[in-house]
């Protein structure tokens, strides 16, 4: 018996000549194109990827004033360290004083005590505030790392 040999496959389309030059070029300058536009997209894009690619944390404090006259923290959004914030007291839209990052190099007039001493700023903790003269004071508590305004206290006269 003989077995019977495969066929040959039917030949596929098989170019005769070249293309024409006008296919050329435009193959040539859509890839051009292409690579430009990623180029641009990546110019525009990528920067802006990596911009916030660190976010900074943020919070909300609640400031209240005790039956002492403490400025105290009330409540907060999350827990941060005292590392994260500064603090200024104005009177009369003049700043009297200040509380460098870490809500350190207190004064007479401002000062800050980690009730807890845990290094964060949470309930129990509070600000000690001395107003002498009277006028319309603002305290302001802000993140170190964007300038964000995260706590502020307003009144007119003593702390009450």
């Amino acid at each position: 018996m003989r077995i019977a040999r495969p066929k040959e496959p039917v030949a596929t389309f098989r170019r005769r000549r070249a293309p024409p030059p006008q296919a050329t070029k435009f193959l040539f300058w859509s890839f051009v194109t292409s690579v430009v536009f990623l180029a641009l997209l990546a110019i525009v894009f990528i920067p802006r990827g990596l911009e916030h690619g660190t976010p900074c944390t943020s919070t909300v404090l609640d400031l209240l004033f005790d039956d002492v006259g403490h400025l105290r923290v009330n409540t907060r959004v999350f827990v941060l360290d005292r590392s994260a914030f500064y603090a200024s007291l104005s009177r009369d839209n003049t700043v009297v004083a200040r509380l460098g990052p870490g809500l350190s190099n207190g004064s007479a007039s401002l000062d800050f005590v980690d009730n807890d001493t845990d290094g964060r700023v949470g309930p129990g903790d509070y600000f000690v505030l001395e107003t002498s003269t009277t006028g319309a004071y603002r305290f302001e508590v802000f993140l170190v790392c964007d300038d964000r305004r995260v706590g502020v206290r307003t009144w007119t006269g003593r702390p009450s």
